[in-house]
């Protein structure tokens, strides 16, 4: 699954490998109308939520012994991360383990040492997951905060970002450019870009950085967005194609003003 411990544990039955199996039929289901696949898919997921959750966390392998499958205890961060990614489980029905990821977990752990028996996650993929997860919470104040102790140390050392968290693999690596997307995304505000029906979705987060800019290409000319803090409002300036719209939602707390 990822550069961490998770590797070491894929026999003879992987449950995050089958978290993303669920959700492939899910997707098939949906692409091409079949139910059977769709009920397929909740089957899987019920029997991971049976097998792979022990109370406390998501345990990532089952062994085969003597023809029936035994749950070991190898518990790693990044099958944390495929549970809520792909569904399995939600902020909702796992809430007691979604506050110990949002508050336990991240950057900080290297130091508090917080659960030492979940094995910790890598810069690909359990970190990018992590991200997505903040993401799709609103924590765009938490994702600022958390890309300077996941990747600053990298732009220090090598003006890149990483495959590793370490400089033992690529320290200039295609993958780690979500990075960017994330940015874009959650601290610039760009949430939603849809080149096809030419319709942009602003989502403008509390933050802590006085102004933050930044464009994108489509193929009738770049979007651009500049928000900066003036006093107690919010100041943005945005230059879009022609025929675009824009829907905007404001979560600062401030009174924005367009120029």
């Amino acid at each position: 699954m990822e550069w961490s411990k998770a590797n070491d544990f894929v026999q003879d039955v992987n449950y995050p490998s089958n978290m993303l199996y669920a959700d492939v039929l899910d997707a098939t289901a949906r692409l091409y109308e079949l139910p059977e696949l769709d009920a397929k898919a909740d089957r899987v997921c019920e029997t991971i939520r049976n097998q792979s959750f022990d109370g406390a966390f998501f345990v990532d392998n089952a062994l085969r012994k003597d023809g029936k499958l035994e749950v070991t205890r190898n518990r790693t961060e990044v099958c944390q991360y495929c549970a809520f990614y792909f569904g399995i489980a939600t902020p909702e029905t796992h809430g007691e383990l979604w506050q110990k990821l949002v508050t336990d977990f991240g950057p900080q752990r290297k130091q508090t040492k917080a659960h030492p028996e979940i094995h910790p996650a890598n810069a690909f993929i359990g970190n990018m997951l992590r991200f997505e997860l903040l993401a799709h919470d609103g924590r765009s104040r938490q994702i600022l905060n958390e890309a300077i102790g996941y990747r600053l140390y990298m732009a220090d050392l090598t003006g890149t970002l990483w495959e590793h968290d370490s400089h033992l693999a690529s320290c200039n690596h295609g993958f780690a450019s979500h990075a960017a997307h994330v940015y874009y995304r959650d601290v610039l505000g760009l949430h939603r870009v849809d080149r096809i029906a030419r319709k942009l979705d602003l989502r403008f987060s509390d933050l802590p950085l006085d102004w933050c800019e930044g464009s994108v290409p489509t193929a009738a000319g770049p979007l651009k967005l500049r928000w900066w803090k003036d006093g107690e409002k919010l100041a943005c300036r945005l230059e879009l194609p022609a025929g675009w719209q824009v829907e905007v939602e404001n979560l600062t707390g401030r009174e924005l003003i367009k120029h």
